[in-house]
């Protein structure tokens, strides 16, 4: 699953365009009070300071770098592994007959992935395979996020190849391409 963001984060895009109408127009209240020695009309003022709020609005809900910078990484984390699980949840992961499934989720906003095996691959896969491929997930800003990606997906097919041989009555219960999922 490809999510280009985990949540929309709007609260904090609201709140910087708050603080920067704020600024504005204590800024340009006083700069025209000493150039002018007198302020000008405040309902101009409040209008262009909510104009120069709405655009730093827009430029950081747009922006996805500015956006980023507004987010703790604590906040991100959060929302990335609360979707991973919902989406875990929805998609009838676990409702596989084997319990064999895998959800790998990818949020390009929160540069994060999540590697959520179900019961039965945690039961036949050495947990200490498993920390090794989400380890290497982990390490996105060490290489290109394309190649983490296909390499864990090629050791967690070898690992479920061993686990989970292939029987003449199997049928693919989940769809192998990946899914786009907006926030």
């Amino acid at each position: 699953m490809l999510a280009p963001a985990s949540d929309r984060y709007e609260g904090r895009v609201i709140k910087t365009g708050g603080a920067a109408a704020v600024l504005s127009f204590v800024a340009l209240y006083w700069i025209n009070d000493w150039l002018y020695g007198m302020p000008l009309d405040p309902l101009l003022l409040l209008l262009e300071a909510g104009a120069i709020g709405a655009a730093i609005s827009l430029l950081f809900a747009r922006v996805a770098r500015l956006r980023r910078l507004l987010i703790p990484k604590w906040r991100m984390s959060a929302a990335v592994n609360v979707v991973a699980h919902s989406i875990f949840s929805e998609e009838n992961i676990c409702l596989t007959k084997d319990r064999n499934a895998v959800l790998l989720y990818v949020s390009v906003l929160e540069g994060e992935m999540r590697l959520m095996p179900d019961i039965g691959v945690r039961q036949k896969v050495h947990d200490a395979k498993l920390g090794e491929i989400e380890a290497h997930l982990a390490n996105a800003e060490h290489g290109d996020p394309t190649d983490l990606v296909v390499n864990a997906l090629n050791e967690l097919a070898q690992c479920c190849k061993k686990c989970f041989p292939h029987r003449d009555d199997d049928e693919n219960e989940l769809p192998d391409r990946p899914q786009i999922r907006l926030p």
